[in-house]
């Protein structure tokens, strides 16, 4: 249930909302479990949420890197 719950959010939320980040070490992504979470996982984790979303994954990647230079003030 936890996981259907997540899934729609990352559905309906707009992609100005998303920020692809790993803030979670105890908590690996689901292809990598037994793992630590760490930033070498970002790809992965992308890409399953651009399926999700039915986008390209390199799409989200770069507004993701919008989303979060804008919201840290990054130039």
């Amino acid at each position: 249930p936890q996981a259907n719950r997540l899934r729609k959010v990352a559905e309906e939320r707009p992609a100005e909302a998303i920020v692809l980040e790993t803030d979670a070490p105890d908590m690996a992504p689901s292809m990598h479990p037994g793992q630590r979470n760490s930033p070498e996982h970002l790809p992965d984790i992308c890409r399953a949420l651009a399926e999700l979303r039915g986008v390209d994954a390199e799409e989200l990647a770069a507004s993701s890197s919008r989303n979060a230079a804008e919201l840290f003030g990054w130039d």
